[in-house]
């Protein structure tokens, strides 16, 4: 089960209803995912005051006699002629409301917020692979095995003289971002490659970014449908590497 999945499995699920096996699953997945952790947590905060709201719409106590008591006559009538009391339309307008706000709160995905995200948690764990191999062909079969659907993946040009060293992935916001490991002589260097991805503020195509972000030095490119981000490459080096007669080749 992948964050998707899970993501998807819990979002018809509330708290009291049948755990199922698949219900389960996702749970203990969130548990593991801090990103999903916080997105159910507000779910099952709204959907109780979703309850809570509804509850405090008030009820006659002659309510059951009223109705048991009238002719069972059914007249169909426009929903947009049918009486609302009060409280009904309190709670309507209150719902708008507060979607209204829920959309507004939601961050928009910034590509530094990204960046910043995949660089720590690469950087920041041990072993920081999870398959050592020189063969991108190997990795692409790795890769598929984990996300069927995804395309394969290419080195770009300016880094196929560099020893391919492994692979491994790292989770945004219910996607996966592939992380590739090369290396040359004693240099250690990340590439990040993820797609299909709407950043507000993401690097045009084939227009380098050049950022320092914690302590390391990264240049990050869009082309295509993917978008890139390289540390620990020196500005220069990527210049000779990626620039020739003026323009940049960025593709594979």
């Amino acid at each position: 089960m992948n964050a998707e999945e899970a993501k998807k499995a819990l979002s018809v699920y509330r708290s009291g209803d049948e755990v199922t096996s698949k219900v389960a699953d996702a749970l203990a997945y969130a548990r593991a995912n801090p990103q999903l952790t916080r997105w159910f947590t507000g779910k099952e905060s709204f959907d109780r005051q979703m309850v809570d709201a509804v509850a405090g719409i008030p009820v006659p106590r002659d309510l059951r006699s009223r109705i048991l008591g009238e002719r069972k006559v059914v007249v169909l009538r426009p929903w947009w002629r049918q009486p609302v009391s009060y409280a009904a339309a309190a709670l309507i307008l209150g719902l708008v409301g507060l979607s209204g706000l829920l959309l507004v709160a939601q961050p928009k995905e910034t590509f530094a917020d990204y960046r910043k995200t995949v660089v720590d948690e690469s950087w920041g764990r041990a072993p920081h692979l999870d398959l050592e191999s020189s063969d991108m062909d190997e990795v692409n079969r790795w890769l598929a095995g984990i996300d069927s659907t995804a395309a394969p993946i290419s080195i770009p040009a300016g880094l196929k003289d560099m020893t391919l060293h492994g692979s491994r992935t790292v989770d945004w916001k219910g996607q996966r971002v592939v992380c590739l490991c090369f290396l040359q002589g004693a240099r250690h260097m990340h590439l990040f490659v993820t797609q299909d991805r709407s950043f507000v503020d993401a690097p045009r195509q084939a227009m380098p970014d050049y950022e320092k972000c914690n302590g390391w030095k990264t240049v990050s490119w869009t082309q295509g449908n993917r978008t890139y981000v390289l540390t620990g490459m020196n500005y220069i080096t990527f210049l000779k590497k990626f620039r020739h007669s003026g323009h940049w080749v960025m593709d594979s």
